[in-house]
């Protein structure tokens, strides 16, 4: 386990307490009230949660600034020195990344980006775990190319490594890192219609859409054109209670992150295949009445195919949770620890040595 020092840590709280002053409580002058703006956008445009162990990398940097001051430095390591190091050292320009400037940081600003207090950058290639991770690698890059003078060699010999690294990983992978993705499915007499967008609002204007082309069927006598979104697949599903339509956030896994799973079941990909013997034949039952009901009044989405079912495996509330059994509850939470969106229960699909087994 890895110990830090009192005085590391302390470095690290004052360097976050002293962002955030910069950001909320900025000296009336204009470059404090653009430094503060800047800094916001980083905010707005990061988060907290990815921005905290940034600005806890520059501990190490600013340590070692702080040892080559003169001992009479009338600045103690606290908000008076810390604050306008901060001021003086980082470019808070790219709302992806902040950047040491080189001048305050010499050759440690391409080595800035250590991943927590006290652990050295990684001499070898690395995964990109995120957006924000693969920013955060070109930032470094443009530093680097920025201040070639202030580069040291073991930083010229990491970055590259990190770029290498990169590299590989987007290159065997269609899908960089995890995306989220809005989904709908719209069932109705001719069959079942499936849309996904980016975002919430692309989705429903596709929903919207598909409304509008079929708006006759609701007796409705205004224009569909001259209505928002929202209320057009409101006033359309109302007036149509045969038809039924769903919507979910779901996350998209690259394929690499299931390749230990993918060695033992062939067909995965954003849904899992497993065999329909890890259903008790009670549950299996249920699943085929289930099918056959009007969506609006199954306890759970589900499709039938030839030989099984399809299901999601997201979360559900405690009270739909208290109408599934145990058996297919064990099986939706199996597929999404694992990072799949749905399950095809079918016959001929392999068989989990994690999960039990019933013969039927």
């Amino acid at each position: 386990m890895t110990r830090y020092a009192p005085f590391h840590l302390e470095i690290a709280a004052c360097l976050w307490e002293a962002v955030l002053a910069l950001r909320d409580r900025p000296a009336a002058d204009p470059d404090a009230l653009e430094r503060a703006l800047a800094i916001r956008r980083t905010f707005d445009r990061l988060g907290a949660e990815t921005l905290r162990p940034i600005i806890l990398s520059w501990t190490a940097t600013i340590e070692r600034a702080w040892q080559q001051l003169d001992d009479d430095c009338p600045f103690g390591l606290d908000w008076a020195y810390i604050g306008r190091w901060l001021a003086e050292s980082v470019d808070w320009s790219s709302p992806h990344h902040p950047v040491l400037h080189s001048d305050a940081a010499g050759q440690d600003a391409a080595q800035a980006w250590v991943t927590s207090i006290g652990k050295e950058p990684s001499s070898g290639p690395t995964d990109i775990g995120g957006r924000g991770d693969h920013l955060a690698l070109l930032a470094r890059a443009r530093s680097a190319i920025e201040y070639p003078e202030n580069l040291a060699n073991h930083a010229r010999s990491e970055l590259i490594a990190a770029i290498r690294g990169a590299e590989d990983h987007i290159e065997r992978s269609p899908l960089p890192w995890p995306v989220q993705l809005h989904a709908a499915a719209i069932e109705h007499r001719y069959g079942t219609n499936i849309h996904a967008a980016i975002d919430e609002a692309t989705l429903d204007a596709e929903i919207a859409a598909w409304c509008r082309e079929w708006w006759k069927e609701t007796g409705d006598e205004r224009d569909p054109a001259t209505l928002d979104d929202e209320t057009v697949i409101a006033v359309y599903f109302d007036g149509h209670p045969s038809d039924g339509w769903a919507k979910d956030l779901l996350q998209v896994m690259p394929p690499l992150l299931h390749t230990s799973f993918a060695s033992k079941s062939g067909e995965t990909g954003r849904y899992c295949v497993l065999s329909t013997a890890h259903l008790t034949v009670q549950t299996a039952g249920l699943l085929d009445g289930w099918a056959s009901w009007p969506p609006t009044e199954r306890p759970i989405d589900i499709a039938a195919s030839v030989y099984g079912w399809f299901i999601p495996t997201r979360s559900l509330d405690k009270e739909r949770q208290a109408q599934l059994p145990a058996d297919l509850l064990r099986l939706m939470a199996f597929g999404r620890s694992r990072g799949f969106q749905f399950l095809l229960l079918d016959c001929d699909g392999d068989r989990s040595d994690d999960l039990p087994v019933h013969d039927w």
